[in-house]
């Protein structure tokens, strides 16, 4: 007589004929890709939602999620000039252009 129980693991390599293996792998993959890249940190979650229909039978929805770590943009340096605008040029410093131009006036 052939057995019918599943074990987890067995439950979870059957699903839909391996798909939800198959999925976890490609978001595994995606996830640990993301922090090779990254350094930081991240999770992968499986949530399985039972459900008895009426006819009896157990109905079984998975809902895979990642949660993959972001690769931080850093921080920009501005000054903001008279008019709200922003600018990379200090308004308070003289550009180097400018000091060359000003030398060539005075030895002129």
């Amino acid at each position: 007589m052939a057995k019918h129980e599943l074990n987890f693991a067995e439950f979870l390599s059957s699903f839909r004929r391996g798909e939800l293996l198959h999925q976890g792998d490609q978001r595994l993959t995606e996830l640990m890709e993301a922090i090779r890249d990254t350094g930081g940190n991240g999770s992968l979650t499986l949530k399985l939602a039972f459900k008895t229909n009426k006819a009896g039978q157990i109905e079984i929805t998975p809902d895979m999620t990642i949660k993959k770590p972001a690769r931080a943009l850093g921080t920009g340096i501005y000054f903001a000039t008279e008019d709200g605008r922003l600018t990379r040029r200090d308004p308070n410093q003289m550009d180097i252009e400018d000091e060359i131009e000003r030398r060539r006036t005075l030895d002129a």
